[in-house]
């Protein structure tokens, strides 16, 4: 065999190696296993994301369908200030972002005044001349999870709220996931004892008890 013959077939045999090194690479990576996701305990994720969506929408469209808009902000923002007439009483509507700005305009409270959680109400109506401030917090949890714990925070979200608007009633009002019925016992026992608004999502008559609790 000359010498450019044995050339040609190590080079050929070269080839033909790292080919079957590739073929056998990728064999094995569409063999090996995709890593699970680690959601965390109980996780939800999404769709409790998504199912708390809903019921604060069914918590809007209750007070929305029941309400007449008297005055509403001039804004391009998707959440307004409003002044509405609702179980017989003028109140300002500004759920989410919108009550920012209506708390800047009345009230020049700094950020390090406010907790997280009482800076953007699921939906709010605040009666001026009655002083009383109904705050609407809607609540999903579809597996054991931190909602629960978020039902032992209200004591410090009142108390927070009070500070920033001494001269008002706090009215706390919570709309729950029928889930907390038979999973958060506790919980439901500590609204109760403290006097402490609360409404389930499957509640028969939902439009009209809901209505009821805001005063």
């Amino acid at each position: 065999m000359s010498e450019q013959e044995i050339n040609t077939l190590v080079t050929k045999t070269s080839s033909l190696s790292i080919m079957n090194n590739k073929q056998s690479k990728t064999v094995k990576e569409k063999q090996k296993p995709k890593k699970q996701k680690n959601r965390g305990t109980g996780a939800g994720g999404a769709n409790t994301n998504l199912n708390g969506i809903k019921l604060e929408d069914k918590v809007r469209n209750t007070i929305t369908k029941n309400s007449e808009v008297i005055e509403s902000e001039k804004t391009k923002n998707k959440w307004k200030i409003e002044t509405v007439m609702i179980n017989g009483n003028e109140n300002i509507r500004a759920p989410e972002n919108a009550f920012k700005r209506y708390e800047t305009k009345k009230y020049k409270t700094s950020k390090n005044d406010k907790l997280a959680g009482t800076i953007h109400p699921d939906d709010i109506l605040i009666s001026e001349i009655k002083k009383i401030i109904n705050w609407i917090e809607a609540k999903v949890q579809k597996k054991s999870g931190s909602k629960q714990e978020v039902l032992q925070s209200y004591p410090n979200k009142i108390k927070n709220l009070k500070k920033r608007f001494p001269d008002y009633e706090i009215n706390y009002i919570y709309v729950l996931d029928n889930y907390f019925k038979d999973n958060a016992k506790a919980e439901i026992k500590d609204l109760k004892d403290d006097n402490i608004s609360f409404i389930f999502d499957n509640d028969t008559n939902f439009e009209k008890n809901l209505l009821k609790l805001i005063k």
